[in-house]
């Protein structure tokens, strides 16, 4: 049972954020993650891609999307591809200039063990980034790993060769999300115990426009994690992290959030982590309650303009204001 502390919103009125943010994912969250990226590349600083492949991979077709981008049954998908349309949605005013791009930092992860999405499919994620102009130094692409289709953490999960299993954590005595934040952000202090405390929840869809919200598929309820350090006047940095398929608050309740590791690094380094929601849409062929990298919930899915990707970077303005109506978390 989930229960909440309801805390007045000016509690929060001395934060300040730094103005670039960085994102990650896993599996879907990684799609979501490297096309936010693509979209709002003006704003963000740096990417983590977990068992995910490259903009736009699956063309707006579901089918490409289980035969090109996860299985490779119907090739392998173009780097060439992804540029040409990032530029071709920027000359439109789609998405940000892809020449911001460049100056990026990018982590790439890919098991041995998963089958769900392809290591070939993962380094294309890599070939991509490099012919939007990203220097080698600032790239890792982590393809050793033994694990599955599943977020490494080093403290919780099944067994690191887990094929595929929920909570698609898997322990492998490595912590990524720690790897993730010291490339993307830089070198960070050591971490430390997170506090269940500075979880917080919001409405979600307070901050939707409202224009066909049953073409969503996110939940009422998002999280944040906030750090005591940031009530104090100091300037955080702000994370977004994004679940993968099947691990909602309906498949694995809040273990995403507590366990993924994200907030021990975050409690330690003046840094909060933003955990948005997909959900389960059995209208809009979303069984599994995945992000959309694949059109399921309009054609603009990929660009600023997509339902989840404007939804998202409202909740960053919001936060980012001061503006989301915030609840304590208790477990």
């Amino acid at each position: 049972m989930r229960r909440y502390i309801v805390v007045s919103l000016m509690l929060f009125s001395q934060i300040s954020l730094a103005e670039k943010i960085t994102v990650s994912g896993i599996s879907s969250g990684a799609y979501m993650a490297q096309q936010f990226h693509t979209a709002f590349s003006s704003q963000v600083s740096g990417v983590g891609i977990v068992a995910g492949g490259p903009y736009y991979c699956s063309r707006g077709l579901a089918l490409n999307a289980l035969n090109l981008c996860m299985n490779t049954y119907w090739g392998i998908p173009s780097a060439n591809w992804s540029v040409e349309v990032a530029r071709q949605m920027a000359r439109m005013n789609k998405i940000d200039p892809v020449t911001n791009i460049a100056t990026a930092k990018v982590y790439v992860l890919s098991g041995t063990e998963d089958k769900t999405v392809r290591q070939s499919v993962s380094q294309v994620v890599v070939e991509t980034y490099r012919k939007f102009g990203v220097p080698e130094k600032n790239i890792v692409f982590e393809n050793k790993l033994p694990v599955g289709h599943a977020f490494p953490t080093d403290h919780y999960g099944n067994s690191c060769g887990t094929p595929s299993k929920s909570p698609f954590i898997s322990n492998c005595g490595r912590d990524t999300a720690g790897d993730i934040l010291n490339h993307l952000i830089g070198k960070l202090k050591p971490k430390v115990k997170a506090l269940n405390q500075r979880i917080f929840s919001f409405n979600q869809l307070a901050h939707f426009d409202g224009l066909n919200i049953n073409r969503l598929s996110m939940q009422e309820t998002g999280f944040v994690y906030i750090p005591r350090a940031c009530n104090k006047g100091m300037a955080c940095k702000v994370h977004v992290a994004f679940h993968g398929c099947k691990q909602t608050l309906d498949d694995i309740q809040m273990a995403f959030v507590t366990e993924a590791g994200y907030n021990n690094w975050a409690e330690a380094n003046k840094l909060i982590i933003l955990y948005p929601q997909a959900k389960t849409s059995y209208l809009l062929s979303n069984p599994n309650g995945c992000w959309d990298w694949w059109g399921y919930t309009s054609l603009d899915f990929h660009t600023r303009d997509g339902y989840q990707t404007r939804l998202v970077a409202r909740l960053i303005e919001a936060l980012q204001n001061n503006n989301l109506q915030l609840t304590r978390y208790k477990p």
